[in-house]
């Protein structure tokens, strides 16, 4: 089972309470820049995963793009085209799948979860949902967000609005916390349907980030 040592996150306000569904809030804007010199694990590679150049907010002096576009130096599918001489930022930015032992499974492109690395702070793990798919309701990711609330560590789910928008987000943990510790999948998969369906009704903030692509030393690009 994935294990978090010296885990660390950002400061979250807990927004769940037993019985009810967790608010949702809009998630402040944390761009891309904000990252964490954490050792990644070797022989791991984001392969053809290009979720977190599609969902992250970029807001460089040479590259903007805003949440959820494709960048327009990734290729779907295949990666970075100016991977040599792309930004800092994109160079130490990683999602928790390249940091902690988890199965392929939980590859972003796969999973459809970003776990987000600016939850590794002060014990709380965000899970960045940016699509629905049955990984959401296997035992995989059961066990995984069991692990972690045995170890203590506080949950809260994300998700993203339409392109240009910010996501919201909520702490989950009173609200999913019981089903996990007592082993209930059936109440579990019927309340994160509940939080999932709470938050993507929030109202979505526009994120503000106008597009701008100019590396140094890369081609033009139409945006």
């Amino acid at each position: 089972m994935a294990k978090l040592v010296d885990a660390r996150d950002l400061k979250s306000l807990d927004l769940g309470h037993a019985g009810s569904i967790p608010a949702a809030r809009t998630t402040p804007r944390l761009e891309a820049s904000l990252t964490l010199d954490l050792p990644l694990l070797p022989d791991r590679t984001c392969g053809e995963c290009v979720e977190c150049c599609r969902f992250i907010p970029l807001d460089l002096p040479e590259l903007a793009k805003p949440t959820g576009m494709l960048c327009a130096y990734c290729v779907d599918g295949a990666g970075c085209a100016v991977h040599a001489i792309r930004p800092q930022t994109c160079r130490t930015w990683f999602c928790v799948w390249r940091i902690v032992e988890l199965s392929d499974d939980w590859r972003p492109d796969r999973s459809g979860i970003i776990v987000r690395p600016d939850g590794l702070t002060t014990g709380e793990i965000t899970l960045y949902v940016v699509r629905e798919t049955e990984f959401l309701r296997s035992d995989a990711f059961f066990e995984t967000l069991a692990s972690w609330r045995e170890q203590g560590l506080s949950l809260a789910i994300s998700v993203p609005g339409p392109i240009g928008t910010l996501p919201v987000r909520a702490v989950v943990t009173d609200y999913l916390g019981p089903a996990l510790e007592a082993g209930d999948r059936p109440m579990f998969d019927l309340l994160l349907a509940n939080v999932l369906m709470s938050l993507g009704g929030h109202p979505f903030e526009p994120d503000g980030v106008q597009p701008r692509f100019a590396v140094p030393g890369a081609p033009p690009v139409a945006v």
